[in-house]
């Protein structure tokens, strides 16, 4: 491990002492939008891909992905997913996004069914379908992932199942000096367990797992001199989760929730440095959640929260020909209201609060080799107690990494 530590640290000073120049890459991903502040003002094909199918065709023959954060052991990467696009004519391009959990199965686990041992659906897998015309490209995406499990025993029998499926249709219009874009995203999630014991039966289910989520944004030219455009999104999403046994069971709580986001913002975007950029705004935005759970007396919990001033703001610029830097900042202000009606009494707290303040400050760095690009978020330790040659503590350089490869003609 020492040996290959010292090889790559050799490869990266050789690296930084050269002049070789790279510019067909396409930097994207998770690691990059954090880097940038978490930042909705700005574009990036990994995120835009996956929010909307029709940006598909402005990134043609493209693969992409995340190759994970560490939350297990030194060996080992999470929230890993892999993805490519090929364009199969001058007006449509066809790809796949694979284990990319884009639905909120995981939500609803813990919230029920604490006696049913859901199963969580694996391997979730996406179909990119784009079609452009001279002013707008239409996308469709449609997503599936599921997984089912069956124990037997005597006189015992016990079928599992969990799944989550949809689509999400999208549109980019192009316009002169700018584009607008819509999107919406469909999924029902279902979680049911069958309990066969001594030939009597309880299925648990949920009724509802719906859930939908819409996107609007444009970016439209303000000052042309300056490259200056001005950049207005709009997002909506709710989803519902009502769970249901048959026959009922005397002393089951059913507990139904639902839950609402509305979030929208106004930010600019320019170009500054050399092949950089910067993008920021101010956002406003309220959420919500509502369980009701239905017993002898109704038990209730009712969350609502008003996002303002909520900031974000990201810039990007050429160290060198082949090395990108990102500095972001993020941070929000929430009100919010809880309130909580058990046996009959009710207790609300209201508050006033700040977003947490660990990842007000972003930053990160992007690798380009050629057609390839390797992009991660700086961790923090690094940079208070330094690279382990200077401190001896074993430091992650990275906290998230991306990996893109772009090989249009």
């Amino acid at each position: 491990m020492k040996i290959a530590k010292l090889l790559l640290v050799s490869v990266f000073a050789v690296l930084l002492l050269s002049n070789i120049s790279f510019s067909q890459a396409i930097s994207s991903g998770t690691a990059r939008f954090e880097a940038l502040g978490y930042n909705p003002f700005i574009n990036d094909a990994s995120i835009d891909i996956n929010r909307n199918p029709a940006w598909a065709n402005f990134y043609r023959n493209y693969a992409f992905g995340d190759l994970g954060r560490e939350v297990v052991n030194d060996f080992q990467l999470t929230d890993q997913f892999g993805a490519v696009n090929f364009g199969v004519s001058k007006s449509i391009t066809l790809g796949m996004v694979l284990n990319k959990r884009e639905d909120r199965w995981n939500d609803f686990i813990g919230k029920t069914f604490s006696e049913a041992s859901a199963v969580e659906p694996i391997v979730p897998f996406k179909l990119l379908f784009s079609y452009t015309s001279d002013k707008f490209t239409l996308g469709f995406a449609p997503y599936i992932t599921s997984r089912s499990l069956e124990s037997k025993g005597t006189n015992y029998d016990s079928v599992w199942s969990g799944s989550s499926f949809g689509a999400q249709l999208g549109t980019v219009f192009v316009l002169d000096g700018g584009w607008f874009e819509a999107a919406i995203d469909g999924k029902f999630n279902k979680i049911k367990r069958e309990i066969t014991l001594s030939g009597v039966t309880n299925t648990y289910k949920n009724a509802g797992g719906l859930q939908f989520d819409g996107f609007l944004r444009g970016k439209f030219m303000l000052v042309k001199q300056m490259k200056l455009s001005l950049v207005p999104y709009a997002s909506v999403g709710f989803y519902s989760w009502n769970p249901t046994i048959e026959p009922t069971l005397l002393g089951f709580l059913e507990t139904k929730h639902s839950y609402m986001n509305i979030m929208g913002g106004l930010g600019i975007s320019m170009p500054i440095l050399d092949k950089g950029f910067m993008a920021g705004g101010l956002s406003a935005g309220f959420n919500s959640h509502t369980a009701t759970a239905t017993s002898t007396l109704t038990d209730e919990y009712k969350y609502s929260a008003f996002v303002f001033p909520k900031f974000n703001l990201g810039m990007e610029w050429a160290l060198t020909d082949w090395l990108i830097g990102r500095l972001g900042y993020s941070r929000a202000v929430t009100s919010d209201n809880q309130k909580y009606t058990d046996v009959g009494v009710t207790t609300e707290v209201m508050r006033t609060l700040a977003s947490d303040p660990i990842q007000t400050i972003t930053m990160g760095l992007g690798f380009q080799f050629g057609r390839f690009s390797i992009d991660g978020t700086i961790g923090e330790k690094l940079l208070k107690e330094g690279i382990y040659t200077v401190s001896g503590k074993p430091n992650n350089l990275f906290g998230m990494l991306s990996a893109s490869y772009n090989f249009n003609k």
